[in-house]
């Protein structure tokens, strides 16, 4: 097979739908996904270099080729000033979020030896729509001490001991390494973390798989890797504070993988780029994005759809439709 090209403009890639038993059908009406009716989608992974996941690049010159085959061959190029994971892959993972029902309460080890492949997930949660009441667990209520927690582990009295957190749409949180968490039913949200895909399950409210069978806890290892001195999590809406010519801009908040910014894009709009390795996402609107000086071809974008725009490249043109744009992005660390 040839090798990839040197990529010169963002890169848009097929989604991998991932089955969920708490999933619903959201994401398959939202992206017109093709699937088979009888599992319901949790997650569509957008942009992915996990081991088995990795996803490929749609349309463009680099149209077929994987995210982990352009990081064998134009790592430093895609990076820019960013760091890559461990082994070279890329460091950010993309995914939608469909919790028609509530997803297991849960743990994420940290970087280092707790985690199986040495890497952690910590991971950010813009909220894109929520029922009426809808809820997120973030953190343990205060008081709550490691020995109240062991006995409460694995039952139904965990509950009243975890911090609950209502949302809305846009509402953002960051959930580190080592936070107990869960995303309650009723809400769809796109999620950026650190590439991993390692879990353990506290509790999954007596809820059998689709075979009938409990799906396994990991209390020991969730307790090995638990963080009771972090915060209880908060919900924090974005203050466009930022002003440019067709655009406002608001931070959104950082941790040691990652910044996240919102961008609502009202007018043609020149996006100048800082040489990080950056993810676009489409979170409300549709419009166009080009090269401020035409070294790419101008595409159409609509909600959804998220970019890798590489470290190398300078700029970006956004051109808003009638609805305007608004982005999520993504500046690797």
């Amino acid at each position: 097979m040839a090798a990839p090209p040197l990529p010169c403009e963002p890169l848009l890639f097929d989604r991998i739908p991932i089955g969920k038993v708490w999933g619903g059908r959201r994401l398959e009406e939202w992206f017109s996904l093709s699937v088979d009716s009888s599992a319901p989608i949790g997650e569509t992974w957008e942009l992915s270099d996990v081991s088995g996941f990795e996803t490929r690049v749609r349309g463009g010159g680099c149209h077929g080729f994987s995210l982990r085959q352009l990081m064998e061959r134009h790592g430093p190029a895609i990076l820019g000033r960013s760091t890559a994971g461990p082994n070279g892959r890329f460091p950010l993972l993309v995914k939608f979020i469909d919790a028609a029902q509530d997803l297991s309460v849960q743990i994420h080890p940290p970087d280092g030896p707790k985690s199986p492949t040495g890497v952690g997930k910590t991971e950010a949660w813009f909220v894109l729509r929520a029922d009426k009441d809808a809820k997120v667990i973030c953190g343990l209520q205060p008081g709550v001490t490691p020995m109240s927690f062991r006995e409460a582990m694995g039952a139904s009295g965990i509950e009243s001991l975890l911090h609950h957190v209502p949302v809305q749409r846009g509402d953002v949180l960051f959930v580190p390494a080592g936070q107990i968490h869960a995303i309650l039913g009723g809400v769809q949200l796109i999620e950026i973390q650190q590439t991993s895909d390692i879990t353990y399950r506290v509790w999954d409210w007596n809820r059998p798989d689709p075979s009938g069978n409990m799906r396994e806890l990991h209390v020991e290892r969730a307790l090995d890797v638990m963080d009771h001195y972090l915060a209880p999590g908060k919900a924090v809406q974005a203050q466009y504070r930022k002003r440019f010519v067709g655009a406002d801009s608001a931070p959104l908040g950082n941790c040691p993988y990652f910044d996240l910014t919102a961008v609502k894009i009202t007018g043609e709009h020149t996006h100048h780029l800082s040489g990080f390795a950056t993810t676009v996402s489409v979170v409300g609107g549709a419009g166009k994005i080009a090269h401020p000086e035409g070294k790419f071809q101008e595409r159409e974008i609509q909600f959804g759809d998220v970019f890798l725009v590489p470290g190398t490249l300078d700029g970006l043109k956004f051109i808003p439709g009638s609805e305007g744009l608004e982005l999520l992005e993504g500046f690797a660390r």
